[in-house]
Parts: structure tokens; sequence; C-alpha cells
């Protein structure tokens, strides 16, 4: 049974299931080397065919996400608005919030919107090749929710789970809580509509901020620890003015306006408040509503294992006060939960319905990898700018740069899925010196000052350097972790500069094998058992794709060395 997924919204990307398994997943900005790349996700369709040697007929389901078209970033938060979105996500402030709230306004305009979504996948299916007769359709925040579900595994104990969605807004949705039984399958206990955003709020005053909603919230999380709670107390008042969760509902209310309304609204509020303040005052609050929310339904359910996708669970900090939650023995975050997994999510729903035995979402490592000879016609078309060797020990070899102070690009196996570089397609250096930071800012990732890096550790020396009292399991940095006194000397690089929490990938020997064995080099030759790894990109960028993406970033930042395969390349040293 093959089932191919394909997510055409913001960071498109296409996902095959064969038999109840992942065997395959990419997002098209690694082809077009556009970061975040929307559409229809052409290149990696192609690709996952040709990989496993499918054609189109060999298709049995081809799974679209998303009942309304899927939101673009690029367009949605512009000044060029669609009247879907104008209906959706962008309420004028003479519309009274008690009819959005309600969706007494859009509902005469869903079953419009879905037939416009439902011509556009069928046209996308038969421009390429694909049987009208095989395509289904998912739902936003189905996608998302059995992305969580299935990913995790949990579904195989058959013990009840509670499944949280949450995201600035899809089909109308913004967050989602269900109840996942293995009689009753996936029940609705609450829904919140898109006015009622958490995420929405975020990504707004992100771009008040002056940055890129749907990319950048990031920054805003990575500032806020430097600032007390009394600098940002006014900040974090004003939001909860704004929304907040209402246990009356056991949903988000908000109180304020919505769209392009709420960026008028910042600009008088705030007009003279620090960045840093805003900063802030929107994680305290995004931390003190979502807290609330996940709490109040553990509390009122009883259940003890929970899972979490969509965009909002990119907030490592927010996830970590979830996981310490004394409510649940085990949870799950999506790896990497905006969009991109809704392919993922979608597939599992269709399988979930056909196959008896519906695998986890066990490695990540599920993108294109590349031949020695692929490897060499890169090299060979910048001959004159490059020195190359080839080792049958590369692991070693890198191990060996990386302790005498370089910093190394690392390309290598099957490229991984997601956000966030999981040392396939890596930047590597040692991290027991602050220094490097101001290095790999200076010459290569040009990262805002506050910005932490984060670590990759060796899956059996966690405690050496974590505080993890659940032992969850963390393999795709999207947990957050205090960390010990021997982490803040061994790899100080690799945790947040002020607060000393550490985003880790946890590395098992099973997951990534030459990545470990890298790993226990590093160790053997410095006595320290982890590294700073950040993704192998230059800023603005996305995560290289090919050899050929590899070698223009070596020559164009101050990168010492890139190990593509089993090839260390350098730069010529001028004459």
């Amino acid at each position: 049974m093959r089932i191919l997924a394909i997510h055409d919204g913001h960071t498109a990307t296409a996902c095959l299931m064969v038999d109840g398994e992942v065997v395959s997943m990419v997002s098209e900005e690694r082809f077009t080397n556009r970061k975040n790349q929307g559409g229809y996700p052409a290149q990696s369709v192609s690709w996952i065919l040709g990989q496993n040697s499918l054609k189109t007929a060999d298709i049995d389901h081809v799974v679209f996400p998303h009942l309304i078209s899927p939101i673009d970033y690029a367009v949605s938060y512009g000044t060029h608005h669609s009247v879907r979105h104008a209906i959706f996500h962008y309420a004028n402030v003479l519309v009274p919030r008690s009819i959005i709230g309600s969706h007494a306004l859009v509902k005469p305009y869903v079953g419009f919107f879905r037939g416009q979504r439902k011509n556009t996948v069928m046209r996308l299916a038969k421009e390429n090749g694909f049987h009208s007769g095989r395509v289904t359709q998912v739902e936003h925040h189905a996608s998302h929710a059995y992305g969580a579900l299935y990913g995790a595994g949990f579904h195989r104990e058959g013990a009840p789970v509670l499944v949280f969605t949450l995201d600035g807004s899809g089909d109308g949705i913004s967050g989602r809580v269900s109840l996942w039984d293995k009689d009753k399958g996936m029940t609705t206990l609450h829904e919140n509509p898109s006015f009622h955003s958490v995420g929405e709020l975020f990504s707004r005053v992100t771009q008040f901020l002056g940055m890129k909603a749907g990319e950048h919230e990031y920054k805003l999380m990575g500032m806020a620890p430097y600032v007390p709670d009394d600098k940002s107390e006014r900040a974090f008042r004003r939001f909860l003015s704004y929304l907040d969760f209402d246990p009356s509902t056991g949903g988000f209310v908000n109180r304020k306006y919505f769209g392009q309304a709420m960026l008028d609204v910042l600009r008088k509020d705030f007009a003279f408040e620090r960045f840093d303040n805003i900063c802030a005052g929107i994680q305290r609050h995004y931390e003190h509503a979502v807290t609330r929310w996940v709490r109040h339904w553990a509390q009122k359910t009883g259940i003890r294992s929970a899972v979490f996708g969509g965009g909002c669970f990119m907030n490592v900090k927010c996830n970590m006060l979830i996981a310490a939650f004394d409510e649940f023995d085990r949870v799950y975050f999506s790896p990497s939960a905006g969009d991109e997994s809704t392919a993922v999510g979608a597939a599992y729903k269709v399988a979930a319905e056909i196959e008896k035995d519906v695998k986890p979402l066990e490695s990540l490592y599920l993108g294109p990898s590349f031949s020695d000879a692929e490897v060499e016609a890169a090299l060979q078309a910048h001959a004159p700018e490059l020195q190359w060797e080839r080792h049958e020990d590369v692991e070693r070899k890198v191990a060996e740069l990386l302790r005498d102070g370089h910093i190394v690009g690392r390309f290598r196996g099957p490229a991984e899925w997601g956000a966030r570089a999981l040392g396939g397609r890596s930047i590597l250096c040692r991290a027991d010196d602050l220094g490097i930071i101001h290095r790999l800012n200076k010459s290569i990732k040009s990262r805002d000052f506050w910005m932490p890096f984060a670590a990759s550790i060796l899956e059996e020396d966690a405690d050496r350097y974590i505080v993890n009292p659940k032992q969850l399991s963390a393999p795709h940095m999207i947990l957050t972790f205090d960390t010990t006194p021997e982490a803040r000397k061994d790899i100080a690089a690799g945790l947040h500069p002020f607060d000393h929490t550490c985003r880790p990938q946890l590395v098992s020997a099973d997951a990534n094998p030459s990545y470990h064995r890298l790993l226990e080099h590093f160790k053997e030759l410095t006595g320290f058992s982890g590294l700073l790894n950040t993704s192998f990109n230059l800023h603005g960028s996305p995560i290289v794709g090919t050899p050929e993406d590899a070698v223009r970033t070596l020559m164009g930042s101050g990168l010492d060395a890139v190990a593509i395969e089993n090839y260390v390349v350098r730069r010529k040293a001028a004459q």
C-alpha cells in the first residue's frame, strides 16, 4: 500500500508511506534553495518517485492536507490579501468580535472555499499524472493530530492519549484538543476558531518588530530570557488583555482585534516600549496561556499521555514547561511541528484507516543522499578553487579537525527532514570555547547576537550535561532542558548564553551510526561528549540540499572545511 502525501502550502513537503511506514520525506526548499518554499512540491514528488522506482500509477492514495487552501506566509503577512484570507484571517475591526468568534461570519463561505480547494487539488493531481479517483483530502488539524499521535507510536499501546494541536490557523481552526482511544478513535474535546489564535498574536508581534511572521518567531523566544519579569510586566499584562485562556470554555478568547488590524493596536500600545521587553512579554504570555490550556485538559481528563503537533509547538521553552508537568508521565512533540508536518500527518490518517500495523516515525533521515560520483562531479566543477582528500575513516578526520578548533560543515548520508539539522547537514565545532560563537556569526551564520546555538550529545552521556528527571527521549532538538555545571564548561557555546538551557540532539548509534561514531572519536580526543551543532546554511538560506550547495556555502563563508560524504574539502590557499 503506497500513500503519497503532498503539502502545497508554506514549507511545501512530500512524504511517501509504504505499508504503514514512512520511507521518504523531503521539503521543496532543499531543491529550490529558497527557504520555506511554498506551492506544489514538484521536485520533492519527482525525487520520491524516482528514489523508490515508482510511477504515478503505482500510488494507491494521493493525499492533500487542508480542506481550504493552506496559508503561504509570504502572501498572508504581506500587503495583498485574498478574499479567503480577508474572511478567515484578517477580520476587519468593524466586524463584531462575537460574530467572528462564533464563526457566523465565515460559515456561508466554508462550502465555497472547500469547493475551490477541491478543484485545485484535482487540477494538481491531473496535471502531475495522478489518478483523480485516488485523491483524498485531510483536514489541517487532523493532519497535525495524526502526525503527532502515530509519529510517537503511542497508538500501538492502546491506552488513551490526549492530542493537542496549536498553530496560527488552518481550515478555520487555530487549536484543537482531542482524545484518542483504540476503540473510538479520535474524538474532539474542544477547538478554537482562527480568530482566537495565540499563534496569530505571536506572529503579529513578530511582524510588528520588523521580522518575518511564520519564520522568525524563534528570535523573540531567544531574546526573552535576557529580560527580568519586572521589565516585561507591562507588555505581558497588555498581551493578556488581548487574548488569554478561559477556563470556562477550555480555550483561548481574543478580546481585541485580528490580522492587519492588530498591527495598528500594537503600534499604538507599544510605540515607546523597548524591543527586548516586548519579546519577553509575548513569550511570557504564550507560556502562561498555553500551559494553562494544556494543564486544564490534563486535569479534566486525567489522561497521563499526551502528544503535541502544530507550529506553535516549535516553541521549545514552552515545551520544556509542559514536559515537566506532574500530570503527564510521557509526552511527545512532533519533531518539526510546522505545516511541513501536515504531509506525514495526512499520510498517517489515511494509513490508520487501512493498515493493521502503522509504524512510528523513528528516523528523520528520509531525504536525498549522494554517491561518490555525484560528490566528485560537484568538486570538479569548482576544481580551481578547491582542494580535497578522500578518507576511509572520515569521521575520525573530522573529529581531529574539530579538536583543533576548526569549524566544519558535515554533509553525510540521507538528508534529515524538517527544520532542525541533526548531523546529516550540520555545521559543527567545539562547544567549550565561547569565542567560537563570534567566529560562527561573523564569518558564517550572521545570526542575531542574542540567539543561542544547540548541541549534539552522545545519548549515553546525556545525564552528564542535561537535567532530565523523566528521562524523556530527545533526538530531534524539540525539547529544552536545564543543564549541569559540567555542561556550562564543556558545551557552553551550545547553551543559551543567559539561562544556560540546552536544546539538545541526543545521538544514538541506532539513529545515526556515523554521526554517533564521530562524537565518540571527538570524546576520545578531547574528553567532551558534545559538539555545537547548527544548520548547514548561510543566514536566510535553507539547509543545503546538494553537494553543489555545500561547496557554494564553503566558498561563500568562513567555514574551515566541509566533509561531503568521504571527502574533506577546503578552499585553496591564496597564492
